[in-house]
């Protein structure tokens, strides 16, 4: 779905919104969860790098 709103000629604003298929959300199993917490917890561990994995 595309919204588009296009007042700009009027001296207001423009704005575009563009939605794709729903979000789905994961699941993790408790022991994953463990897991990557632990991960975050290790000296010189960058929590932003373990996020993307």
């Amino acid at each position: 779905m595309v919204d588009i709103s296009d007042d700009a000629k009027d001296g207001g604003y423009r704005r575009v919104e563009v939605l794709t298929a729903p979000g789905r959300r994961r699941k993790w199993s408790d022991d994953d969860k463990a897991r990557i917490v632990a991960e975050t917890l290790e000296p010189g561990a960058v929590v932003a790098e373990i996020a993307r994995r």
